[in-house]
């Protein structure tokens, strides 16, 4: 892998003995900076990119593959979009491969009837 990645970008940071990804490493390649991890790791702090000598804060635009964008994340960005990429935390319910639900199921059933949504009070179990 260095091989391939010395001729797409330079490569600015190795840390090793992260909990969750192992390894990371911090490829440039132009002016984006790329984090390549050994194992899967959610980037939810600020101190994940801080701790590779990133600038979050600073940045123009900051990429994360998680299903919603957390508190501290959503507190540095300046704007933000949510891309619905398969994966782990796959929110894009229409992609997803239902085997076991009675249909139609709402939202999923685009010709069934609509639903009736309205809230039910439902008696507590203890009376």
């Amino acid at each position: 892998m260095p091989i391939l990645w010395s001729y797409l970008g330079t490569i600015e940071a190795i840390h090793e003995g992260d909990r969750d990804a192992e390894v990371e490493v911090v490829v440039k390649v132009g002016s984006v900076h790329v984090i390549v991890t050994k194992k899967r790791k959610p980037y939810h702090h600020k101190s994940d990119f801080t701790n590779l000598g990133l600038k979050p804060t600073e940045s123009d635009i900051i990429v994360v593959k998680i299903g919603y964008l957390v508190p501290e994340l959503y507190d540095m960005r300046g704007d933000w979009i949510m891309a619905l990429t398969p994966g782990g935390v796959d929110q894009d319910l229409e992609r997803l491969g239902y085997k076991n639900i009675k249909r139609p199921m709402f939202p999923l059933d685009a010709d069934m009837e609509t639903p009736d949504l309205s809230a039910r009070l439902i008696p507590a179990s203890n009376k």
